[in-house]
């Protein structure tokens, strides 16, 4: 007769199953915060770009730094909008096939921005002269950026929950 309670088969299997869904709940609160980590740095790097030198002026006066703030904020808002459907594919992608390339994260956060860019654009860059006037390059800029800022922060570590190593809980001893 095998002993019940806490040491049974059944509660190690429990356990372990718990011990998943809180590894896969962990995980998806990473992706978050570094999906909304990457969206901001795109942001920044638009704003570095496309605003240059007068961004130093910027923050001089009572309420200038208050507003680029909300510029910075509310750039990463529409741009992690924009990006969230190709973003996820491509986030799933990696996450599944447990790609941890810094280059596969910088090549797919400039490709969903050139992705972007067209939708938004609808072909009038071809007729675009300078660089304020060309978004797509500077939106492949920040769409690099933000791909490194994000595998920085969560794509080194993507599909390690999938390692069954990690989901072992130990078994009980003999004695």
């Amino acid at each position: 007769i095998g002993t019940a309670g806490a040491r049974g088969d059944d509660d190690c299997r429990a356990r372990r199953g718990l011990i998943r869904i809180l590894i896969l709940l962990v995980r998806f609160a990473v992706i978050i915060v570094a999906y909304a980590a990457a969206a901001l740095a795109a942001s920044g790097f638009l704003h570095a770009i496309l605003l240059g030198r007068s961004q130093v002026d910027l923050g001089q006066g009572a309420g200038d730094l208050g507003a680029w703030l909300f510029s910075v904020l509310f750039v990463a808002l529409l741009a992690s909008y924009y990006a969230f459907i190709p973003a996820i594919a491509a986030i799933l992608f990696g996450e599944f096939s447990r790609r941890r390339e810094w280059l596969y994260y910088a090549v797919c956060g400039g490709v969903i921005a050139a992705a972007v860019s067209a939708m938004l654009d609808g072909g009038s860059a071809a007729e675009a002269g300078s660089l304020i006037d060309r978004p797509v390059l500077s939106l492949l800029g920040a769409g690099i950026a933000g791909g490194i800022v994000y595998w920085a922060l969560c794509g080194r570590s993507a599909g390690r929950w999938r390692d069954r190593a990690e989901f072992n809980v130990p078994e009980r001893s003999g004695s």
